[in-house]
């Protein structure tokens, strides 16, 4: 409130006598109307009231002092705002899993999360060169199983000498196990070194696909492996490559993988089922190796456990210790 002066006021609440305008009053102090728009030092003697005390002296938080701190509180309050609203976006539209899921908590259990990271190499190599069509088998159905969870497309890079022995994938058997054939891309190449360029070149695309798999005619140095390994990183793209049998090269894949051929499952017409695999978990980076017999299931796209022996060391053949 202003400072009034010259003008007549009316008496005091307390009867003590009228408000006065700003000047001299009895005992020489300063009589005002009111209270000033802000007071110091020089106000200690001023009174409101003739006979009153005189005016304190405001408390060190000021008005402005506190517009400051208010707004600072209020920006908090819209920043945390957004970031509840953003995580529900979040909540409401997922994105892609961290981990391809297997279907067999089992096999789960010797792994570091619910499946097969992703962002990561990882390793598979047929037992013996006869089981070669088996873990190609095996690396089609976890790309089904990345195809029902992911979006996109899947990439297969395979060497030319990949495909000699057996042949090369076919549309219609790749239907039957459960894969969309409409969403992979193959890509064929005459050595190694143009096969690792085409799975890294697919792992840092833009289009970003399911997964990329991949099969090489000889094994992968800790170098290659480490560059496929940050390739993978890039969008977090699950990686699963085909190396030799009899490759014994140490790698930095995540996982290793031992593929054996078992007898399918029949139906009641003594027709193929579900196809079944020898699955041995050979090295795990924070987890534990595990053997396993498996059945693919191509109507639900996961693994079924037939017979577990997970608790139980991978066995050794022929007296040969497998490299780890």
């Amino acid at each position: 409130m202003r400072s009034i002066q010259r003008k007549t006021l009316p008496p005091a609440p307390d009867g003590r006598g009228a408000l006065l305008p700003w000047g001299e009053g009895a005992g020489g102090h300063k009589i005002g109307y009111g209270v000033r728009p802000s007071c110091s030092s020089d106000d200690r003697d001023e009174v409101a009231y003739r006979g009153s005390d005189p005016i304190p002296l405001p408390s060190s938080a000021r008005l402005e002092d506190l517009l400051p701190r208010h707004r600072d509180t209020v920006k908090a309050a819209r920043i945390a705002a957004l970031r509840r609203g953003i995580a529900k976006l979040e909540r409401a539209h997922p994105g892609p899993p961290a981990h391809l899921s297997l279907g067999v908590p089992q096999m789960h259990a010797h792994l570091p999360g619910p499946g097969l990271a992703c962002g990561v190499l990882h390793e598979i190599a047929a037992t013996v060169h006869g089981d070669r069509p088996a873990a190609f088998g095996f690396l089609f159905a976890s790309t089904a199983v990345a195809l029902r969870l992911r979006p996109g497309f899947a990439v297969l890079v395979a060497q030319r000498r990949c495909l000699a022995d057996f042949g090369s994938p076919y549309a219609h058997g790749l239907v039957q196990l459960g894969l969309d054939a409409g969403r992979l891309l193959l890509v064929e190449t005459k050595s190694d070194k143009d096969a690792l360029w085409a799975l890294e070149e697919a792992l840092r695309s833009p289009a970003r696909p399911a997964m990329v798999a991949g099969a090489v005619a000889g094994g992968l140095d800790l170098t290659t492996s480490r560059r496929l390994n940050l390739a993978a990183a890039t969008h977090a793209t699950p990686l699963v490559l085909l190396r030799s049998s009899s490759a014994t090269s140490t790698s930095a894949a995540a996982t290793r993988w031992r593929i054996a051929s078992a007898p399918a499952a029949l139906d009641r017409f003594g027709a193929f089922a579900h196809p079944r695999w020898h699955v041995t978990l050979e090295r795990c980076r924070n987890g534990r190796t595990g053997q396993w017999l498996i059945e693919w299931d191509h109507v639900a796209h996961r693994f079924c456990l037939v017979e577990g022996v997970a608790d139980r060391a991978p066995a050794e053949r022929s007296g040969i210790r497998l490299a780890g």
